[in-house]
């Protein structure tokens, strides 16, 4: 690995694999709507938007290409019970959830395959499993586990590693911005997904880990 663009690494699990990376010298590129403040370049985009895309993609065939890496770990959530979500916010999570990262890929397809890189697509355990007012969230879940098994299949060829990264709940601004009723200290640390995920890709060419499910265990601890 030499170069990694990563959605979403201003702050979150995007924010420690961000670290993780420029931690073994490698070159990182963030893309989200606020800054991150790690040593890394920034590219300042609304997933939502059709010409921040389109502007992100430029930037990256012109000034990355390079990138042997591509992370895609920007997210949102809102929370409502069905029938109470509001249009633009469904709209928001499958955009920034799901078509963003279709159309980032599929517009850098040709440079990752000649890279010989590596495409990490972070989803979530409610690909596999919901809970109340998640629905939408849900849905975009699903519908990305759908895409990774289709760019797993149609790479197969490729020496492209497809990773399909599906955490539970993480400490994030995502569950306290959504007001998630899970309490911040029962869920995972970012940090050591983050280094799970850096010994995922670690591994010898030979080796993808096409799907990998990390569940949140509640361990009671003697004192």
């Amino acid at each position: 690995m030499k170069k990694v663009i990563i959605t979403g690494a201003s702050s979150g699990l995007g924010h420690e694999i961000a670290l993780k990376m420029i931690q073994k010298g490698l070159k990182v590129v963030n893309i989200s709507r606020t800054h991150s403040k790690l040593d890394l370049i920034n590219i300042k985009a609304d997933l939502t938007k059709n010409k921040d895309i389109v502007n992100v993609i430029d930037k990256i065939k012109k000034e990355h290409k390079d990138l042997d890496l591509l992370i895609l770990c920007a997210g949102v959530m809102h929370r409502h019970f069905v029938g109470e979500s509001p249009l633009e916010e469904v709209d928001d999570d499958f955009s920034v959830n799901v078509t963003s990262s279709i159309k980032i890929i599929d517009s850098l397809i040709s440079l990752i395959k000649k890279n010989k890189g590596d495409i990490v697509i972070i989803g979530s355990t409610s690909a596999f499993q919901s809970h109340d007012e998640t629905s939408v969230y849900s849905s975009t879940k699903h519908a990305i586990l759908g895409y990774i098994k289709a760019l797993q299949l149609e790479l197969k060829k490729e020496n492209v590693r497809v990773i399909g990264f599906h955490p539970g709940g993480f400490k994030s601004q995502l569950h306290i911005k959504a007001g998630s009723k899970l309490k911040q200290e029962d869920l995972m640390d970012p940090k050591d997904l983050a280094q799970l995920l850096m010994n995922i890709l670690e591994l010898p060419r030979s080796i993808q880990v096409s799907e990998i499910i990390v569940d949140r265990k509640k361990v009671e601890i003697n004192k």
